[in-house]
């Protein structure tokens, strides 16, 4: 027969109360992790790991609402963004397609922490891509002599769990959307402005 002493359920409830403690803790913890995701979601929280590289981070939305991307550009750097109106291919992005408007993001070269979002309205006659950042906008385009066909739209986006890094010399594809019978659509990417070698005297 055991036969416990004072000390014996003092000790018992000292373990008991660091086990629960220890439970209430991992639990606590857990919910404050949850949380910083939520808001990292929401708000596209970003967390430079090599000053080298652009960093890009997705911001939750609700459906209808514009896409939107923070970014950490390091200084140093100079990048183009295009639209394409385009034949988009079965298998997604065009290898090489040709712009059909450019701007050359000059502000960026000194590095910049930037929201770029956009939007696709089809509601119209033709459909319309809006691209901006939270200062400024930056595309207005309509895609003309758009011959509607029946059947929903299909599209796709740049992936970011919760954050992605890429080199400066990267391109990086932010969208595409097309009509899927035509297969006539639209896209939108980043790429590096390359110095061009300067041309020999003849």
């Amino acid at each position: 027969m055991f036969r416990f002493t004072i000390r014996d359920v003092l000790w018992l409830m000292v373990v008991v109360a660091l086990v629960v403690s220890q439970i209430v803790m991992m639990r606590k913890l857990s919910e404050a992790h949850a949380e910083v995701e939520t808001v990292r979601k929401q708000f596209g929280f970003i967390r430079p790991e090599d000053p080298n590289r652009i960093y890009i981070a997705r911001i939750g939305g609700d459906i209808g609402t514009p896409d939107q991307y923070r970014m950490h550009i390091p200084p140093g750097h100079r990048f183009l963004l295009h639209i394409a109106d385009t034949e988009i291919p079965d298998t997604g992005y065009p290898e090489n397609p040709k712009p059909t408007k450019t701007l050359s993001m000059n502000p960026w070269r000194e590095g910049a922490d930037v929201v770029l979002k956009w939007a696709i309205y089809d509601s119209g006659p033709a459909p319309r891509l809006e691209v901006s950042t939270d200062s400024e906008p930056l595309f207005n385009y309509e895609m003309p002599d758009w011959v509607p066909s029946p059947g929903p739209s299909e599209g796709n986006h740049l992936q970011t769990k919760p954050q992605q890094s890429f080199s400066p010399e990267d391109r990086i594809r932010f969208m595409w959307w097309r009509n899927p019978t035509t297969k006539r659509g639209v896209m939108l990417w980043m790429e590096p402005l390359r110095d061009v070698a300067p041309r020999s005297p003849k």
